[in-house]
Parts: C-alpha cells; sequence; structure tokens
C-alpha cells in the first residue's frame, strides 16, 4: 500500500469515528445528516486544513459503509454552505478562499485577522413559534411565525441569526432538528418546498448588540455589530423568510 493511500484509509477511518460518535448522539438523524456533521466537525478540529482533499466519494462509501448517494448528498449539503470545492478531475478539497458562488447568495463575511471567508463549522438551532409582530410583519404579513433561531460559530467566532418563517409555510413538526444544523438554510428549505427564492432586498448597518439579542446568541452585550436584514419572496409571489444576522463588527468585515 502506497503512502497516499495509507493516508486516505487513516483519514476514513477518523471520518467513521466521528460518524459513529454522530450516531450515537442522535439515533434518529438521517445517514446524510450525521456524515455532513462528522464532516463538518472534521475540518472544525483541523483534521482537513484549508486546500485538503478529501477522500474520493467511492471510498468514504466502501470505508464508512455508506451508499455512494448519502456521501454525495452530504458533501453537496457542504458545498453549499461553501466548505468545501467539488472540481471534476481535483475531487473534493477544503475551501479557502474562492468566490462567492450560487448558493452564497446575499453576502459573505471574511476575518479580518486572516482575510479568509468565514468559515461556519458548528450550528445550534432552537425552532420556536411566535405571534409576535416586529419588523419581520411588514414583509411576512400577520402571525404566527416559525423562528429558527441560530447560534453558528468558526474559526473562533459566534454570529447569531433568526429567520422568520410564514406559520404555514411548512410542517415544521416533521423535520429533525439535525437536519437543519450545519446546511445552507434558503438551499434545505427550497428543496422542501419544491420552489426557488427570489431576492427581495438586503440591508446592512452598525448596531450596539442589546443585552437580550446578545443573551439570545451568547455574544458580547454592547460589542458593535453587523446587523443584516434579508429577506426573500418564492418564485410564486409569496413571501419566503425575513432573517436578521448579528455579527461582530471587530473581527469580520462584509463581502457583497
Amino acid at each position: 500500500m502506497s503512502t497516499a493511500e495509507i493516508a486516505t484509509v487513516d483519514l476514513c477511518e477518523q471520518i467513521r469515528i466521528r460518524l459513529q460518535d454522530e450516531r450515537a448522539r442522535n439515533p434518529r438523524e438521517t445517514k446524510r445528516s450525521a456524515l455532513r456533521l462528522a464532516l463538518m466537525s472534521a475540518i472544525r478540529d483541523a483534521v482537513f486544513k484549508p486546500g485538503d482533499r478529501l477522500p474520493p466519494e467511492a471510498e468514504l462509501a466502501q470505508r464508512l459503509q455508506l451508499a455512494p448517494g448519502t456521501v454525495q448528498s452530504a458533501l453537496g449539503q457542504l458545498q453549499d454552505l461553501g466548505l468545501i470545492i467539488r472540481r471534476r478531475g481535483d475531487g473534493t478539497r477544503v475551501a479557502d478562499a474562492e468566490p462567492m458562488g450560487p448558493s452564497v447568495w446575499h453576502f459573505r463575511f471574511r476575518v479580518l485577522s486572516t482575510q479568509r471567508p468565514l468559515r461556519l463549522t458548528s450550528a445550534r438551532i432552537e425552532v420556536l413559534r411566535s405571534n409576535e409582530t416586529g419588523p419581520w410583519t411588514e414583509h411576512l404579513g400577520e402571525g404566527p411565525y416559525i423562528v429558527l433561531r441560530r447560534r453558528l460559530s468558526g474559526d473562533g467566532i459566534g454570529i447569531g441569526a433568526e429567520m422568520y418563517l410564514p406559520g404555514d409555510l411548512i410542517n415544521i413538526d416533521t423535520i429533525e432538528l439535525s437536519e437543519l444544523e450545519g446546511v445552507n438554510l434558503r438551499v434545505h428549505l427550497e428543496a422542501l418546498l419544491g420552489q426557488r427564492a427570489q431576492r427581495h432586498s438586503t440591508q446592512v448597518a452598525i448596531k450596539t448588540l442589546a443585552p437580550r439579542r446578545a443573551a439570545l446568541f451568547e455574544m458580547t452585550p454592547g460589542a458593535s455589530v453587523f446587523h443584516v436584514t434579508a429577506r426573500t419572496n418564492l418564485n410564486d409571489g409569496r413571501p419566503f423568510y425575513h432573517q436578521d444576522i448579528y455579527a461582530p463588527g471587530d473581527q469580520l468585515t462584509l463581502e457583497f
């Protein structure tokens, strides 16, 4: 066995262990989600560094005892997040500083200290229901609303996000939370709805983070943050979502 083959086997074994741990923690999640989260943790922990090549898809499927389609789907979700780059003839590599692709829609954050795109490798999500009116009401109409609240982190930086959806848009009770962790939410919801999103508006402001928001997202109260508000419609004209994102202004720059 060549040195390259030994290295591939070793990496597959590390992924297998992480996959096994993930499935033990969340036995109800799909194999695709478990693999996606296992690979995200490997990238977060620098098992795979920017520019590193992942084992071939066929090798991953064989070693992890997964269907090739499961591997391809999990890698596709990581590509939607901008964590990996898949090119014919070059395989799959961990992303470094690629230009924004079609899945990175409104904007992208860059880390000030490195000028590399922020790579979000951890996500915690809560699903809530709310009748509270707010800036989202202008776009979505009267409630009730589904609220997807996320605490995201990567490269040692944490950000917060809340996505408001019309309450009758989707049956959220049928979706496992792990299916919504570590995915591009817009792309994932588009697939569930069988519709595409249309750009509506994106606004950016620099704000001081209020104590309540800081507590919700485990961020520093009083910090200067980018407050990004993004709104979209579905291609049939219905309002899709209103999203607020809070990101530390002293650690990130914003690229459109």
